[in-house]
């Protein structure tokens, strides 16, 4: 039973990596985006901002865990923007969590976040799965098959990715960097008191301003298939 989380800067190439982590290993990719596809379908953002029970949010985990079940593998489509291509122009309220438009979470998501915590915590008891973001490297911490990922890289490389991803001007590049790392670590320290950049938290933190992304998925590889055989043996 496999189970990856993946942290990574915005820039870093961390969606790429983990789709071909994901393909490689025949895992589940789940990333913000597609809990929140899955959360839409358990009809979470009717009620998300309406400070949920703690009740009502173990009720909707496994609404939306079951969701996902039924959902195909998705890849991330991309680390900007809000809409979804199977819902013309819907934006969710919780979407935008890490765009530079959007101001700190407000206490209304604090429920909906907890709500995603035990969708975490479900799909990394079933396994086989590799969750981008969300805190997983910290929800999962004490969990003994994880593995935890970050992906990070310079700022000035990150900022040449996205010039030529988006064709954006420097200034622009730079300002949604920033915004991005504000809001990530942000959301980590706010709901799970941690530090975003903490290297005790992962057991690989890899730069792919020095490595490339081929490099990456193959050293990334690794540990995970020996963490299986560390396992096996014991």
């Amino acid at each position: 039973m496999t189970v990856i989380t993946l942290s990574r800067q915005l820039g870093s190439h961390g969606e790429e990596i983990a789709s071909q982590i994901a393909e490689r290993l025949g895992l589940r990719l789940v990333d913000a985006k597609t809990i929140n596809r899955a959360a839409e379908q358990a009809g979470v953002p009717q009620i998300a901002l309406a400070e949920l029970e703690r009740e009502g949010e173990r009720s909707l985990a496994d609404q939306v865990l079951k969701a996902l079940q039924a959902m195909p593998s998705l890849s991330p489509v991309g680390e900007w923007g809000g809409a979804y291509p199977d819902f013309p122009g819907l934006l969710f309220p919780f979407t935008g969590i890490f765009s530079p438009t959007v101001p700190p979470l407000s206490s209304s998501l604090d429920g909906y976040v907890r709500m995603v915590d035990l969708v975490i915590r479900g799909l990394a008891r079933e396994g086989n799965v590799l969750i981008v973001g969300r805190g997983g490297q910290v929800l999962l911490r004490k969990h003994p098959k994880a593995v935890h990922v970050q992906i990070v890289a310079p700022f000035e490389y990150r900022v040449r990715v996205l010039m030529e991803r988006h064709g954006w001007d420097k200034r622009t590049a730079r300002q949604r960097i920033r915004a991005s790392d504000r809001a990530r670590f942000d959301y980590v320290r706010r709901y799970h008191d941690a530090d975003w950049l903490d290297a005790t938290l992962y057991h690989l933190t890899l730069n792919t301003g020095r490595l490339p992304i081929a490099v990456a998925v193959e050293l990334i590889i690794a540990t995970v298939q020996s963490q299986t055989t560390g396992q096996a043996e014991t």
